[in-house]
This record gives C-alpha cells, sequence and structure tokens, in this order.
C-alpha cells in the first residue's frame, strides 16, 4: 500500500495480513496519516512564512502601473506576482488573473498566503481590479500587504481590511497552495 501526501513525501507500507494484527494496522495507518498532514502543514507554514517575508521585505517600494521590480516599484497584481513566483506558488501576472487561481475560501476561513481580490475602485464594480496578500487572519481581522496606488498611502503597505474602504471592495479570497 502506498500513501502519497500532496507534497511528494511517500510512505511506503509493505502489509503482510498474516504478520499484523487488525488493531496495530489501524494504528500504523493512522500513524502514518497523522504525520502525513504534520509534513503537509509544517511545510505549508514554511512556505507561508518565507512568502509573508518577500512580502514585508517589499514594504515602501511605490507603486507605479504596469511594473514588477522588487525594491524598485510594483503595481498591485506586479508585487503580488512577484511573491507568489518567488515561492512557485503562481505564475499569474494580472488580478483578473489572480482571480481564477486556486480555490475560493471564506474570509473567516482565510490564512495568511491567501490572496485577496478586489474589485476596481469605480463604485459597485464587480470586475477585478486589485489583489493582496493575507498576512494574517487573528480574531476577525484580516490583514493584508499590497501594492497601493491610493493618494493616502501610495506604494507597499499593510492594511487591515475590516477598517478600511477595501472591505467593500472584496470580491473573492483565493487559497493557491
Amino acid at each position: 500500500m502506498i500513501v502519497r501526501s500532496d507534497f511528494n513525501l511517500f510512505f511506503y507500507i509493505a502489509f503482510l495480513p498474516y504478520f499484523c494484527k487488525v488493531k496495530r494496522t489501524v494504528f500504523i495507518l493512522i500513524f502514518i496519516s497523522s504525520f502525513t498532514s504534520l509534513a503537509q502543514d509544517s511545510l505549508w507554514q514554511c512556505k507561508a512564512d518565507s512568502l509573508i517575508s518577500i512580502a514585508r521585505s517589499q514594504l515602501g517600494v511605490k507603486y507605479v502601473w504596469g511594473t514588477s521590480r522588487p525594491n524598485v516599484s510594483f503595481d498591485c497584481s506586479g508585487f503580488a506576482s512577484y511573491v507568489y513566483k518567488s515561492q512557485e506558488i503562481s505564475d499569474a501576472r494580472t488580478s483578473s488573473v489572480f482571480a481564477m487561481k486556486g480555490e475560493s475560501v471564506s474570509k473567516e476561513n482565510c490564512r495568511k498566503g491567501d490572496c485577496i481580490i478586489f474589485s476596481g475602485t469605480a463604485p459597485g464594480s464587480k470586475t477585478v481590479g486589485h489583489v493582496g496578500i493575507v498576512l494574517e487572519n487573528k480574531e476577525g481581522e484580516v490583514r493584508f500587504i499590497h501594492c497601493s496606488s491610493s493618494k493616502k498611502h501610495s506604494g507597499v503597505v499593510i492594511s487591515v481590511l475590516e477598517t478600511s474602504g477595501y472591505i467593500q471592495r472584496v470580491l473573492d479570497i483565493r487559497r493557491l497552495f
């Protein structure tokens, strides 16, 4: 029997019924299943921490439309693209392509590394126009990092979703890894 995790960790289990009692076999399978889950969580945590570290290293970099130049300038999707590509997570370059990647998750279930998709700035718009990366979801408060074109806080900044104008513009949250 072969048990395979999503992170290409393989566990080979030779199973010969006449050597094992059923209880022992069930325990071995549960142990290996738990170990695989812990390994996946650990690998996810490591990747998410690296992703957030790279994103934070760009804080203060200025906004320039159509760019993705680390330590120089970004637009919103150029920033997200740079960060996700650094961890080989996604090759998307535009916010509308990010909106089609991964799987949708609720605001309550989002976690660090998830991609937040926003509408453009036109009131009532449902067209994808902005993207950010979740830093944390703590006690119902979602902090995210993004490259903003706002006159109030232009460039790579950290915002709190619930206390910013962005809350009304959320279209989706995507889990990319």
